[in-house]
């Protein structure tokens, strides 16, 4: 494939090949447990629990039943975890033995107010909403409207990607498999979300590069996955100029109505209506929790509505819960998909490689990805999962199928949300298969490395240099995440895209010069840093802008360079 280059002389992918991004660096979780939980984390945490990788076989165990001692201290662990984590609200449910055995909202809807999280309380689920939709598209094929195989191309004749000789071969089942050679691209449907529709992302594809062999490596690639959501949309009837209300038809009459979910939505307009939703919230640079817009969490999801848009309840999500349990009958005997196509999506497919250094208990859980699910064991016993996060939400479906035990946490903070699913999710599993607790003394390792290094960033922060910056102030653009402006107010250097927009501030090396500029701001201000900027000069003297997003494990990181289109207007 073609490259061009960057002004300053090193290889700089145009359109067809931008840069990888990574998904938490503002947007939905990535799908490991691991990854969002306790697993990527500093040398110091890791290697502070060694046991944490042993486990005896468990497979053929029995769970013990979440009753009396163990239902007080799981609800007890929930309770401080959330409170040690500073995560504002958290609603959650255990299902056992086609049961409900836990059900419970902890905490508030919003810091600083007292509406409390219930049972009840919606809040958005992120890439949970996945498995909805390979769940939908079982549906249409046991309804003989779709096969698995069916090429994508023939539903959505505008879809392609960068290999012309791929595009007719990308199936359906293919969308969901995160093993198509596409990459995380994120930030180039997050930061354009403003001006984005469903049939523009499926437009898109063809700009975005493929960076491995098809079916040869994991990678978490959203976009295609809301294209395999739009297809089935299609299969169904749909029409493919309008797949925001055909796949909203779909997925309503063949999954959410059958299953017994009325206020499961897509559509924040139905969230607000019901007056019983939460908060998102992310933390500024000392690790606060602050409440984000409703819209700023919206705006960018609903162009890829079905890799991520969903909102629910605990307690509709024990419903989704008794579904697959029960291999696809609801709770009220309906059947929703059969068992087989049910049973395709838990099938291990792609392998999911997180290194070495991942503790081998949590590698286990994710140890391969599905369609729209990840599939694990732990220790032993066939574990099926997924998260979500979107900005200022985390939440967790994780389920044992042999055992019969699921469980669901949703949380109205994002990073912190996703640490205390995981955690809430292997105290659960030690609770109920009488293993030595870990979890906790993990934990605590865990915040205190976070803390140590949220101090080392907050010493290293300095004042703009207003003088310095003043040259860079103007619009900028780049091919892949399209305008943006850097101005100056009262003294801060702000950076704006869209709706979207947050503080830079310059993060002095040892010698106390500027080494780059960090995002002050939530959700994309975090502490340590998953984007930075850097103000440059091109040959020629015309400034850049130079945006760097972190990228997944083994990973080159995305160097997005933003070209000027106009200089600021100097102040009279």
């Amino acid at each position: 494939m073609d490259q061009t280059r960057c002004n300053h002389g090193e290889p700089c992918p145009g359109r067809r090949m931008s840069r990888r991004t990574t998904l938490r660096a503002a947007g939905i979780a990535a799908a490991s447990v691991v990854v969002t939980g306790l697993g990527r984390q500093p040398a110091a945490a890791r290697d502070a629990t060694p046991e944490a990788g042993a486990l005896p076989d468990l497979t053929g165990v029995a769970p013990l039943p979440l009753t009396g001692e163990h239902l007080a201290t799981f609800e007890a662990h929930v309770a401080t975890t959330l409170a040690a984590l500073g995560v504002p609200g958290a609603s959650v449910a255990v299902v056992q033995g086609g049961e409900v055995a836990f059900l419970k909202g902890f905490g508030v809807r919003e810091v600083d107010h007292p509406a409390p999280v219930t049972a009840d309380t919606l809040l958005r689920i992120g890439s949970v909403t996945k498995s909805f939709s390979s769940m939908l598209v079982g549906t249409l094929v046991d309804a003989g409207r779709l096969d698995w195989d069916a090429p994508l191309v023939e539903l959505l004749p505008d879809f392609a990607v960068a290999d012309p000789a791929l595009t007719p071969q990308l199936t359906v089942r293919d969308a969901f498999c995160a093993c198509s050679g596409l990459p995380r691209r994120d930030l180039e449907f997050q930061l354009q979300a403003h001006d984005l529709t469903p049939e523009r992302v499926v437009e898109s594809m063809e700009q975005l590069s493929l960076t491995a062999p098809f079916g040869e490596k994991y990678q978490y690639n959203n976009q295609l996955v809301a294209v395999g959501g739009y297809a089935a949309a299609v299969a169904d009837g749909g029409a493919p100029d309008e797949l925001e209300h055909a796949y909203a038809v779909a997925l309503r009459e063949r999954v959410l109505n059958p299953i017994g979910m009325p206020r499961t939505t897509l559509f924040l307009s139905d969230v607000v209506d019901g007056n019983d939703y939460a908060t998102p919230h992310a933390a500024n640079l000392d690790g606060s929790p602050l409440p984000l817009p409703l819209l700023l969490d919206d705006e960018w999801i609903a162009p890829v509505a079905p890799t991520g848009a969903l909102w629910s309840s605990a307690r509709e999500m024990t419903r989704y819960i008794q579904t697959e349990l029960r291999r696809g009958i609801a709770p009220d005997g309906v059947r929703v998909v059969s068992a087989e196509n049910l049973e395709l999506t838990w099938q291990p497919g792609v392998a999911m490689n997180f290194g070495p250094e991942t503790p081998a208990m949590f590698a286990a859980t994710s140890s391969h990805y599905g369609l729209g699910w990840v599939v694990g064991t732990y220790g032993g016993q066939r574990l099926v999962s997924h998260t979500g996060g979107t900005y200022g939400f985390n939440s967790l479906v994780a389920f044992l199928p042999d055992a019969d035990l699921g469980l669901v946490v949703l949380t109205n903070r994002d990073g912190r949300g996703g640490m205390l699913a995981s955690a809430i999710e292997f105290r659960l599993f030690e609770l109920l298969f009488d293993q030595p607790a870990m979890i906790e003394s993990l934990l605590e390792t865990i915040i205190s490395a976070a803390a140590a290094g949220r101090s080392d960033l907050l010493a290293h922060l300095g004042q703009v240099d207003v003088a310095a910056v003043t040259p860079y102030l103007g619009s900028y653009a780049n091919p892949d995440l399209g305008a943006m402006t850097l101005a100056e107010r009262g003294g801060k250097l702000i950076f704006s895209t869209g709706a979207s927009r947050s503080e830079l501030r310059p993060r002095l090396d040892a010698a106390g010069a500027v080494a780059d500029y960090v995002f002050v701001d939530p959700p994309w201000g975090t502490n340590p840093p998953k984007m930075q900027v850097t103000l440059e000069k091109a040959d020629d003297g015309t400034p850049r802008v130079v945006l760097t997003a972190h990228a997944d494990p083994g990973e080159a990181d995305l160097v997005y360079p933003y070209e000027l289109i106009e200089a600021a207007t100097p102040a009279p």
